[in-house]
């Protein structure tokens, strides 16, 4: 047997060399690799460690749009942000409070018409008064000097209408008064208002007329009568549109 230096390696009888520190089993198993395809198959059998059983269950979106079953997503209402949901009561309740408000303003409306009518009335009423107390001292006054000068002042407090009928009267008063040298004051002492609204008013006069004439041998006589003025509204104007005596 040949002497071995030291350092240098043991050959085996058969002439291989052999490393005194790799078992020779395993240099049997490094020295034979697996195949390719036995290494895939196995790589396909494990599964990763960091992946759950609840991960590996659920199936992917992409599977899901290849036709996988997907249970469906309840419905769920959309709300505004910072609105609530009213229930069929409230939604009830506000109607009934948007048509009570609704009335509300209707009927105060009709009060506010109705006083501005009333207070229209009542504006009208005085005016009528004033206007027919000096239409009715004018027009039942005159005297046989200036019967002229007398009716006309008296056709200007009547309408036009009421003038013309006016004309046919005081043509025969003043025939009368030219013979018998008459002169007529009325003084007019109460006012009634009968009835009126904001364009016609109907007036009650009381009103005494002083008459002095060669009738009455030259004293004074005062007749106490009663008559009812008939004043319309014409353009902004009370005028006597009749007169008729109690």
């Amino acid at each position: 047997m040949p002497r071995r230096i030291a350092g240098q390696r043991r050959r085996p009888e058969n002439g291989a060399e052999v490393n005194p520190r790799i078992d020779p089993s395993e240099a049997v198993t490094r020295a034979t690799p697996e195949a390719p395809e036995r290494i895939s198959d196995r790589s396909q059998d494990r599964v990763p460690t960091t992946q759950s059983d609840e991960t590996r269950k659920k199936p992917a979106p992409e599977q899901a749009e290849q036709g996988f079953l997907v249970p469906p997503r309840p419905a769920v209402p959309v709300v505004a942000p910072g609105s609530a949901v009213r229930s069929p009561v409230a939604v009830v309740l506000s109607a009934a409070l948007g048509v009570l408000l609704v009335l509300i303003l209707v009927f105060a409306g009709i009060l506010g018409v109705k006083a501005w009518q009333g207070k229209e009335a009542d504006d009208a009423r005085g005016q009528a008064v004033a206007a027919g107390r000096k239409a009715a001292e004018t027009a039942l006054s005159y005297d046989y000097r200036t019967l002229d000068k007398s009716f006309a002042a008296a056709r200007a407090t009547m309408t036009p209408d009421f003038a013309g009928k006016f004309d046919a009267t005081a043509k025969v008063a003043g025939e009368l008064a030219t013979k018998t040298k008459a002169t007529v004051r009325a003084e007019v002492r109460e006012v009634g208002v009968r009835d009126g609204n904001a364009d016609r008013v109907t007036l009650i006069i009381f009103v005494n007329q002083t008459t002095t004439s060669t009738i009455t041998e030259g004293r004074p006589r005062v007749d106490l009568n009663r008559t009812r003025f008939t004043m319309v509204r014409n353009r902004g104007q009370w005028l006597v549109q009749e007169i008729a005596g109690l």
